[in-house]
């Protein structure tokens, strides 16, 4: 009998708990809902305290050549954004590697966002696709993952777990770059006790690269919309060599796909009306930090009345 008491008390817990689960996901889809009516959005700083940016790309987001990669645009864009006295906090992760094109970040890009869920997603990317190998892109995901993806994109209770699980989250990414004899490199991106695979590997020219850039492209900010984020477009500083290439196919790829477009060509031009010019860009066109710092300003001006990052 005590058993049978003991059965019952249980399931009525977990009807109980189940209940109470089903209830808080209807109150919280018809908040939304009321929210999308009104043409609002809920903001994930009422949980966490600060909206998510991740910043991917190559060695041009990394911060290669800098005595501190601080000195980056991701971490210097943090600092300029929230010193601002109105504006709400951000918190920036730069995931940029050295020599990534953009089939490998196409690839890797929706578990990035499964693991860091950003509301932002800064994308410079493309210069390397002249002299890197392809990646094939990642291949479906089963009907049981397919299932957890559906729930973690549409259930408000599971997002609500997550930006409460964010919010005490001090996890830091780390990035690091190896580079090889044969013109490689193998590297790894960690966070906590996640990581990620980084590197490239040298490849001939091929005639379909502009092809194979654009579809990237578009791609990406399919896929980061597809996941909640809003995308960023960002076009090179420098408009030589496969960098004007890259940033001619962004502009492109960020007119199709109405991504928001920063065009940091135009934004340097009037400062570096011809290179080199040393205080703005190394000789192989890599910002310094000074030129990391117009970067970080420009987006601050850029996206203060933008997407997703305020």
């Amino acid at each position: 009998m005590k058993v049978r008491d003991l059965a019952k008390r249980l399931a009525l817990v977990a009807f109980g708990v189940v209940f109470g689960l089903v209830a808080l996901e209807a109150g919280l889809q018809v908040a939304a809902l009321a929210l999308r009516l009104t043409g609002q959005q809920l903001p994930s700083t009422w949980i966490t305290g600060s909206r998510r940016v991740l910043c991917l790309g190559d060695s041009n987001t990394y911060g290669l050549y800098l005595r501190d990669r601080a000195q980056a645009y991701p971490q210097q864009f943090e600092h300029l954004w929230n010193a601002q006295a109105d504006g709400h906090p951000i918190e920036v992760l730069n995931l940029g590697y050295p020599g990534t094109n953009s089939s490998r970040l196409r690839r890797d890009l929706p578990r990035m966002l499964e693991t860091f869920r950003p509301d932002v997603v800064i994308v410079m990317v493309g210069s390397n696709d002249y002299w890197t190998a392809a990646v094939p892109p990642a291949e479906p995901p089963e009907l049981l993952a397919r299932v957890g993806q559906f729930i973690e994109r549409n259930s408000r209770v599971y997002q609500l777990v997550y930006m409460l699980r964010r919010a005490l989250d001090h996890r830091r990414v780390e990035v690091v770059y190896e580079s090889r004899q044969d013109g490689g490199a193998r590297g790894s991106a960690r966070y906590g006790d996640v990581e990620f695979a980084m590197g490239f590997e040298k490849a001939p020219r091929q005639a379909d690269h502009d092809e194979r850039l654009l579809e990237n492209l578009r791609a990406v900010a399919e896929v980061a919309r597809a996941n909640g984020a809003e995308p960023v477009f960002m076009t090179y500083p420098s408009r030589m060599w496969n960098y004007g290439d890259a940033g001619r196919l962004i502009r492109i790829a960020a007119g199709d796909t109405h991504t928001h477009l920063v065009d940091l060509a135009a934004v340097f031009d009037p400062v570096c009306p011809n290179e080199p010019c040393p205080e703005w860009l190394y000789k192989d066109h890599h910002p310094t930090a000074q030129g990391y710092e117009l970067i970080a300003e420009t987006l601050v001006r850029e996206l203060g009345a933008g997407p997703g990052a305020q």
